[in-house]
């Protein structure tokens, strides 16, 4: 199986011109497409025809996630790999999703929906504030069973995760690429959107997000500017108009794009204060709690 990248996070916004609005000009996408009470929108360094998808909806969260893969017959083996494992999974057609080729969705035991293609039409690259669309964390009940497809039937890597006192699952970092994670879970309702994240170039540029944020009176997390001690970035925290909680981020550190090369880090409860805001060493509630 060779999933060769994230590719796009599909999202649900309660009003979708104010949406498009923010993920232009507080965010710094390119609109590519408008079809069918959605809006496609891709970041300056990706030239696939969008890393966003905000569906017109009456709640806010998450859609499903899009990965590329490397060859069409990827798209077979996964469907093969979801039936065996019990999941849910079906073909779309090529054109369902605006600008790109047939692919395949899987409904994960968390019940997030992934979402596999091979082809998409391309837009080419352009000059803006933010590099690429980096990560998303989703949250369910039970992580382990989803992470556990992930890794044997997808060849996902786990690159860090957090154990409980018993040694159970409690938080995964996940990736098929060359950056630290890709797909992160943690505890929290079924199906729920925790965030996603956009890179920006450096910790300079997220400064300067947190100054744009400011500027158009766009409420960060209390911490404002932080690190994480998990993967080392630098960040902040903010939410769309819809509540779905977005993330600037930079300075993730790179992996193999092959599993099981490089040992998994483990984290401990008690150290995740550190591990989720470095400085402050302590977590605020509603972090945990607020989710779309």
């Amino acid at each position: 199986m060779a999933i060769t990248r994230l590719s796009y996070a599909s999202i649900k916004v309660l009003d979708l011109d104010v949406a498009v609005r923010h993920y232009t000009e507080v965010i710094g996408l390119r609109l590519t497409g408008r079809q069918d009470g959605r809006a496609y929108l891709q970041a300056p360094d990706s030239q696939d025809h969008h890393c966003v998808i905000l569906n017109r909806s009456d709640s806010a969260g998450l859609d499903h996630v899009g990965f590329k893969v490397d060859d069409p017959q990827d798209l077979d083996e996964a469907l093969d790999a979801a039936r065996r494992h019990g999941l849910d999974a079906r073909r779309r057609p090529a054109g369902e999703i605006l600008g790109q080729g047939e692919g395949v969705t899987i409904v994960l035991p968390s019940k997030h929906s992934i979402h596999l293609f091979f082809h998409s039409d391309r837009v080419g690259y352009a000059a803006g504030p933010v590099s690429h669309l980096d990560h998303i964390l989703v949250v369910c009940p039970d992580p382990a069973p989803t992470v556990a497809f992930l890794k044997e039937a997808l060849d996902f890597n786990v690159s860090e995760q957090v154990l409980d006192p018993a040694g159970k699952l409690f938080a995964a970092f996940t990736t098929v690429g060359h950056t630290m994670h890709n797909l992160a879970m943690a505890p929290g309702p079924e199906g729920g959107l925790h965030h996603l994240a956009f890179y920006v170039y450096d910790r300079a540029d997220v400064i300067r997000r947190v100054d744009l944020l400011k500027h158009r009176k766009v409420p960060t997390l209390q911490y404002g500017l932080t690190r994480h001690g998990v993967a080392g970035v630098t960040t902040t925290y903010f939410f769309d108009p819809s509540g779905n909680r977005n993330e600037f981020q930079c300075g993730a550190y790179e992996t193999p794009g092959v599993p099981d090369r490089v040992e998994t880090i483990n984290w401990d409860l008690p150290s995740m204060g550190k591990g989720t805001f470095y400085y402050e060493g302590a977590v605020a509630p509603q972090f945990y709690e607020t989710v779309s």
